[in-house]
This record gives C-alpha cells, sequence and structure tokens, in this order.
C-alpha cells in the first residue's frame, strides 16, 4: 500500500478502521468494515411531528470484525475459539434507525434502546405506542434519533426492520466441538398429559445417558427425578416427555444435558460498543459508505434498557464496555428500566441472553450475584469488593445514569439490593447515579403467558409519564450537566424499606376480600453457578427488603402518579398463582388491582370511593392537584398533566362508578 493511499485510508475510514494487522502497533479493538443498507425511506408514512418534521427509517446490516487479542476485548468469553480470518474474528449484526429527515430539525440526541428479544420496548415505554404505531409520538416530537443493535446472539439477523439479530460465532477448542452442561427450565401452565422443552443449544447425543429430567412443584422443593422412559429426544434441539401425575399444571421441569456448539454470546457487548461508537462517529465505515448519521452526528449518546436488556445494560457498564477503546465513554448516559439489582446471562460459555431468576421459574439462573448496586461496596457474604461502577469509575468511562423501577422489581428482581447490601445498610449512590421507584406499578403491561393463571386482575397504573420526564431529565444531564431530580428510591435509614411481611410493610389486611399477602417469598441466597445445576447455599443469604405502603397498600417512596395518590383502587407489584397453578407462588411479572368499594362495605379497611369523592368533579379537582404537584417538583410533563386532568374529567379507569 502507498503512503499516499495509507494516509487516504486513515482519514476515511471511521474511528474503529485502521490499516494495521490485528494485534499490532495501532491495532483498533474492532471494525466496522461495511454498514450495509438495506433500505432507507420515509418512516411512519410520511407523518411529520411538530418541529422535528418526518422520520426516515433506515434498515441496516453491520458487517464487523474484531480483534480476540486487543485489551478491550479479552473479557469475551471463548471470543480466542472464535474462528478467524487474517487475524480477525467476524460477525454481523442488525441495525435499525429512525432519524429526522431534516438533519437541521433533528435534536443531537441519539438514543439506542437496546433491543429486548429483538424488538424495540422504547417506542412501547416512552411512546406508549402499539406494534405499528407511534403512540403519542413523543420521542419523534423531542426530534431525537432511535437505533436499535442487533445484540442478542440466539436472534437470527432479520434484516426487516422490525427485529433485530445477530449472526455470532461459535466457539472451537483447536477446530473441534466444544461441549459442557446446560440447563433448561419449563413451567408448562397447562393440563396436557404431554409436552416439549426445546433446548437452546442442541444434544451432544441423543442417547439419554448423562441426561437428568426432574420436576419440583415450585423452585424450592424437592426435585423428583424421572426415569428414562418419561422422555426422550425428538430432535437435537428438542424433547418430548410424558408428564407424571401428581404435580399439577404450575409444576417447574428442569433438564440437565451434555451441550454442544456455545455461541460467543459476549459478542453482543461488543457490538452495542462498536457500532453505536461508528453510528455517533458520524465517519464512514471501512468500505468508504457514508455514515447514514453524518449530516447529524449526535453531541450526546444515551442507552435505555428495558427488562431484559436493562439487566444487560447493567451487565455491559459492570464488565467495563462503556469505555470505548479509543478513550473516553461510548454512552453519555443511560438508563436501565425495570431490571432491579440483576445483571444477565450473556458473556459466558453456553449463555442464555433470554433468561432471568424469578421467584418461580430459573430461581436460580445466572445473572443475580453480586455485584447489585452502582456504588463499590463490600460483600458481606463473600466478603468480595466491586460494584457495577467500578471499572467505569477506573476509567472515567461512567455515563449519568437512571436506574428506574416499578415495584415488581422488589419483588421478583430483588431490587432492595441497588441501594442496600443485603445485610441491613444503605448503600450511598454514585454522585452520577439516580435512582427513581416508579411506586405501586407492575412490570410493564401483563405478562399474556401468566395473565391466566393469576389470582387477582392485573396492575394498570401508569409508568410512560414518570419514563417521559425522565428521560428530558437525562438528556439534560448528559448533555450540559444538569442536575436531575433527587433520587426517589427506598431507604432502611428512612423506614421505606422494610421486611417482605403485611405488618411491616403495613399493607391492608384484605383477607376478607380473599387477597392474602406473599409471605416470605422474597429471599436471594447465594449460589454457587460452577457446576450446574446451580447449588444454593441455604445458609448464605441476603437480606431482601420491599418498599412500605400507606394505608391503601401503595408504596409511600417514589414517584407516585395520579393513578397512585388519587387511587381508585389499590396497586401492587406482585400477584399469586391461582389454584391448580403452583399456587401461592409469585405470579411472572405481574402486579395486581383491588378496586376500592363504591360505599364502605365489611372487611374492607380501605375508605370507600364515596368517601373520598363524593362527586366525580371531587375526583378531577384532586387528580389536577396531584400532577401538577409532581410537575412542580420536575415529576411530570406539562403535556401529561394535561392527559391526567381530561381522563379523570371523563373516565373511572378503575372500580365501580363514583357516585
Amino acid at each position: 500500500m502507498t503512503c499516499l493511499r495509507r494516509l487516504s485510508c486513515l482519514l476515511t475510514l471511521t474511528l474503529l478502521a485502521s490499516c494495521a494487522a490485528p494485534g499490532g502497533l495501532g491495532s483498533p479493538a474492532a471494525q466496522v468494515e461495511r454498514l450495509e443498507i438495506v433500505s432507507r425511506g420515509p418512516a411512519f408514512d410520511g407523518k411529520v411531528f411538530d418541529d422535528a418534521g418526518a422520520y426516515e427509517k433506515i434498515v441496516a446490516v453491520a458487517h464487523m470484525r474484531i480483534d480476540p487479542r486487543h485489551p478491550a476485548n479479552r473479557a469475551i468469553v471463548d471470543l480466542d475459539k472464535a474462528p478467524t480470518t487474517g487475524g480477525w474474528v467476524k460477525y454481523d449484526t442488525d441495525v435499525i434507525v429512525l432519524r429526522p429527515r431534516d438533519p437541521a430539525r433533528a435534536s443531537r440526541v441519539l438514543l439506542l434502546d437496546i433491543p429486548n428479544r429483538g424488538g424495540k420496548l422504547a417506542l412501547q415505554m416512552v411512546n406508549e405506542a402499539g406494534a405499528s404505531d407511534t403512540g403519542n409520538g413523543f420521542l419523534m416530537r423531542r426530534g431525537h434519533t432511535l437505533a436499535w443493535i442487533g445484540w442478542q446472539g440466539d436472534i437470527a439477523i432479520a434484516a426487516n426492520g422490525d427485529v433485530a439479530g445477530t449472526a455470532f460465532p461459535i466457539a472451537r477448542a483447536d477446530g473441534q466441538p466444544i461441549t459442557g452442561q446446560s440447563v433448561e427450565e419449563k413451567i408448562f401452565d397447562d393440563i396436557k398429559p404431554t409436552g416439549v422443552i426445546d433446548l437452546a443449544y442442541p444434544a451432544a447425543s441423543t442417547g439419554q445417558a448423562g441426561a437428568v429430567l426432574s420436576v419440583r412443584a415450585h423452585a424450592t422443593a424437592a426435585p423428583s427425578i424421572l426415569p428414562a422412559s418419561a422422555w426422550h429426544y425428538a430432535s437435537p434441539t428438542r424433547i418430548e416427555i410424558t408428564r407424571p401425575r401428581g404435580f399439577d399444571a404450575g409444576a417447574v421441569y428442569q433438564f440437565q444435558y451434555e451441550a454442544v456448539d456455545p455461541v460467543v454470546m459476549g459478542l453482543g457487548m461488543a457490538a452495542l460498543r462498536d457500532v453505536a461508537s461508528h453510528l455517533k462517529s458520524g465517519l464512514t465505515d471501512g468500505a468508504g459508505q457514508p455514515n447514514p448519521l453524518a449530516d447529524i452526528k449526535p453531541d450526546v449518546t444515551l442507552a435505555m434498557g428495558v427488562s431484559q436488556s436493562g439487566r444487560f445494560l447493567r451487565d455491559l457498564i459492570w464488565q467495563g464496555f462503556n469505555a470505548d477503546p479509543r478513550g473516553g465513554k461510548v454512552f453519555d448516559g443511560a438508563m436501565p428500566l425495570i431490571a432491579g439489582s440483576r445483571k444477565s446471562f450473556v458473556n459466558r460459555r453456553f449463555g442464555r441472553p433470554e433468561r432471568y431468576s424469578t421467584q418461580h421459574l430459573n430461581h436460580w439462573s445466572y445473572g443475580d450475584q453480586f455485584p447489585f448496586s452502582y456504588a463499590v461496596t463490600t460483600d458481606p457474604v463473600s466478603g468480595a469488593t466491586d460494584g457495577i461502577f467500578a471499572r467505569c469509575q477506573a476509567n472515567a468511562s461512567c455515563p449519568k445514569l437512571m436506574h428506574v423501577d416499578s415495584s415488581t422489581e422488589f419483588w421478583q428482581g430483588r431490587a432492595s439490593l441497588v441501594v442496600s447490601d443485603g445485610a441491613g445498610k444503605d448503600i450511598p449512590l454514585p454522585a452520577g447515579v439516580r435512582a427513581y421507584l416508579m411506586a405501586s406499578t407492575q412490570h410493564m403491561t401483563a405478562n399474556r403467558a401468566t395473565v391466566g393463571v393469576c389470582k387477582w386482575t392485573n396492575n394498570t397504573a401508569q409508568q410512560g409519564p414518570a419514563v417521559r420526564v425522565l428521560l428530558d431529565h437525562l438528556v439534560a444531564w448528559a448533555h450540559g450537566g444538569k442536575e436531575p431530580p433527587d433520587s426517589r428510591y427506598p431507604r432502611i435509614g428512612n423506614a421505606m424499606l422494610v421486611a417482605p411481611q403485611r405488618d411491616a410493610v403495613g399493607f391492608p389486611d384484605l383477607r376478607a376480600l380473599g387477597v392474602s399477602y406473599p409471605e416470605g417469598l422474597n429471599e436471594l441466597t447465594v449460589v454457587d453457578y460452577a457446576g450446574l445445576p446451580p447449588k444454593p447455599a441455604a445458609d448464605k443469604r441476603y437480606q431482601v427488603l420491599v418498599p412500605m405502603a400507606d394505608v391503601d397498600g401503595h408504596d409511600i417512596a417514589g414517584i407516585r402518579l395520579p393513578d397512585v395518590e388519587v387511587p381508585l383502587a389499590t396497586y401492587a407489584g406482585w400477584n399469586l398463582r391461582r389454584g391448580g397453578f403452583a399456587e401461592g407462588q409469585l405470579c411472572g411479572l405481574n402486579g395486581l388491582s383491588v378496586p376500592l368499594a363504591a360505599l364502605p362495605r365489611p372487611g374492607d379497611p380501605r375508605r370507600a370511593l364515596s368517601q373520598r369523592y363524593p362527586t366525580r368533579l371531587e375526583y378531577a379537582k384532586a387528580v389536577a392537584l396531584a400532577a401538577r404537584a409532581l410537575r412542580d417538583q420536575g415529576l411530570l410533563l406539562d403535556e401529561d398533566v394535561d392527559r391526567f386532568i381530561e381522563r379523570a374529567k371523563v373516565e373511572q379507569r378503575v372500580g365501580p362508578q363514583i357516585p
């Protein structure tokens, strides 16, 4: 290569590109070899969004290469065992971009919505949009550029603009297949006599030797080992079973087997790091093709992760992938939403990105281990010292971060460990972190897979207004350093975090209405993940707490939106499974709603609607006062104040009609 050509290369390739050989002097950690544009055209049928104008949608596939010997990549499990071409590991990932067509009307904020199982949850959480609409259009009216980058190694490349998948390599040991133990769990929630369990990784052999199928009534019950006659391989990736008598529809089936061909799942962290860095750079790719954001060139980049992707975002920061290998941060701001204290089961051999621990299913799944908090602390159980921000504080790559949870995360995600040490002491949050509880809300919308097995109606209290105002604050914080409102999260020190018993919480006694409290279901046992199945140590537990409640059963701490502050029902972040479906266990990620009575009734300690709101006008006034108070505290947008007031005037959302 001539000197002139080499100079041209250095000037035109992306910030991730280089002409040096992998591992050599000045070698990049990774390179976007080519951002293949699959389609580009008007979005939302050309709809115009206020000052931001119309949007366009770009669907692309990023063809990537990564240097397995670069220090920035050595933490990726099995990357050194992936096949290489010229010393580089190659992979592909989907990229989807929504951006203002006119760059002059763009906010210059790039918001990466980390895909959840390949999907776009920011549009649902922030815009309150359905699958094919823009909802209230909030993100577009702000002029933000949105991007989705595939990271989940078990979702295939789609290149369709709807799903963001990947094509990651399979690890090999000296060219030979790698095997290892893998575990599947399943709850059928039906009464069929047979069932199937699909395997994430192929079985190394379809012989039954070494494989174990067991069933238990609930997560912590003793397992019953099923005989070989109760199951068989239908294929290397599926077993068919005959379900035993004596267990109901909510029983937990666990299958442990020898798997083969682990995907290099940890590449998902590099994919977000490197593709996001490329997009925000505005520079050309390795093939000299224009960057689709070259004319916008964002000056602030945020990452939002909802649920699964919120856990992944916490993990990505903890494992050091918010550090750009060239220096600085990848994401200036981050918002893990409804993630609790968990991380992800990604950057491990035979990783399972879709899996997460709950009280009833996958109870001991990896990702529920120290550290839990952003602050660097000493674990009272193991004595280890660590924190989600440990690595980024060491190299100044920490984003401004807002941790936002629903009430469900305190029950199913041990959220109290975000701000407490598991031994009864509060942990201060770092200066660049805020934590907010969306009081008495559930984990997004009702889980359709479990709603039919829950005892009570799901929680309908809103979350979108809180997410919208916090996102505006995060933009201002990451962009110009404007401090957001103080954290609104329960603490031990102010008695807002308490033991998960009804009397300690102060939850009203609703047993006369058939509503029992989930006593003793919130715990976290230390687990040894070195072998499979995981081995819990019953004598090593963290103290897991839940928010204090008011007389109506609502979380006292947190952002109490008008649904909660001026209630028509009791809303909680937990629900229980009904009879025949592992009765009494926590029901998925569902909350509950218990309507307030129109008139006083025996056995109900809560004030009736007639005692709270003598007329519908009184109800509307109370909603208006609550909404405006939140606005004055910087916790509700004017547009959402108006929405709450208008809704209060015309409808009663839950429960009987107000007299």
